[in-house]
């Protein structure tokens, strides 16, 4: 089984993500940049508990490192490059990486005291994909995309992937949005089987003009790492988050 450690797996899709979106409150489907083609706006600010820092570097051009996980031996990083104009449809680039130096781990995703090997190493992800947007009616966003990723052990690739990702919005109203996100990786070198398919179920309550409110409930192989090192997956679990945008 190709599995990664949960921290590495919780940061590489958070900075894939965001941390909320251009404004507090929505006046439009187009201000929602989570797990879409949209970018925060030039010298926003977008942070939440369990997301990562995001800024607006420019209008279409937006940058997330999560300081926490940062701090624990964790490191993600996530850029988006808006490809097009804000429209019916658009298009965003994404690279994004995400590292754990916290414990060496074996090809299949194992930890190992282990410190040297061709199959041992500190894991990590690195992919390059496409988001396309799709804005139907003036309530409801459809993003769909995929691209390139590989699994590092240390500096070594062991492993080509496809990823795939596929979101939904509505925006009931100015405050209250759902958003479905769904993604999984298919490998490049092994049979065909679909690798840590996740989904995730989000209703987010816009409280004030910088604050954000989100529940929901996250569904897949979540790999669980116990106290005596040995893992299990939990499938079902609760999401709680608070984003702030300045």
């Amino acid at each position: 089984m190709a599995s990664r450690s949960p921290a590495l797996l919780l940061a590489l899709a958070l900075s894939i993500g965001g941390a909320g979106a251009a404004r507090a409150e929505w006046r439009r489907s187009t201000d929602i940049e989570l797990n879409t083609a949209f970018t925060l706006e030039e010298g926003t600010l977008s942070i939440g508990i369990l997301s990562p820092l995001t800024v607006g570097v420019t209008d279409n051009f937006q940058a997330a490192i999560h300081p926490v996980l940062l701090l624990l031996g964790q490191p993600s990083l996530a850029l988006r490059f808006r490809l097009t104009p804000i429209g019916d449809v658009s298009a965003a680039l994404n690279l994004a990486g995400a590292w754990s130096f916290i414990e060496r781990e074996t090809a299949d995703g194992r930890p190992t005291d282990q410190a040297d090997g061709d199959a041992v190493g500190f894991p990590g992800t690195v992919q390059l994909t496409e988001t396309t947007t799709f804005r139907l009616g003036e309530r409801v966003l459809l993003s769909a995309g995929g691209g390139a990723a590989a699994d590092f052990l240390g500096e070594r690739p062991v492993r080509g992937l496809v990823e795939l990702h596929l979101s939904l919005h509505w925006l009931a109203a100015a405050r209250h949005m759902v958003m479905l996100q769904t993604m999984g990786y298919l490998p490049l070198t092994e049979r065909v089987r679909l690798l840590r398919p996740s989904a995730q179920l989000l209703y987010v309550w816009s409280i004030g003009s910088s604050v954000q409110l989100a529940l929901g409930v996250g569904l897949g192989d979540w790999v669980w790492e116990t106290s005596d090192a040995r893992r299990t997956s939990v499938h079902v679990f609760p999401l709680i988050d608070v984003w702030f945008r300045f």
